[in-house]
């Protein structure tokens, strides 16, 4: 069964535009091999990814939690000096709450 988690990435200060092009061309590209930031064949699934002028975020299907490990490692030894990551599990609460929902909408 699969986890949802969101990641997101914080660019830290003073940062030279070399070294964030430098980091994004290895994102790009393991991305491109991969399909996730984190260089991971098997077991993470990148969903979606959202920037924003401070960072941003992927949204991430992890079915091994082993594989969630290669890719945090992957970010720390590839990106840790340019960003700040994290990464949260996420509860789908519309799912969640349905059933609650429905109930309501059944009382009229």
């Amino acid at each position: 069964m699969s986890q949802l988690y969101m990641q997101r990435f914080e660019y830290r200060g003073g940062i030279a535009r070399a070294e964030l092009n430098t980091a994004w061309g290895i994102a790009n590209e393991v991305m491109a091999k991969t399909g996730n930031w984190g260089g991971v064949e098997k077991g993470v699934k990148h969903l979606r990814g959202f920037g924003t002028t401070w960072g941003g975020y992927a949204l991430l299907e992890v079915e091994d939690p082993q594989a969630l490990v290669e890719y945090q490692l992957f970010h720390v030894n590839n990106y840790s000096h340019l960003v700040k990551v994290s990464i949260e599990p996420l509860v789908d609460v519309d799912v969640a709450f349905e059933p609650t929902y429905a109930e309501i909408r059944a009382k009229g």
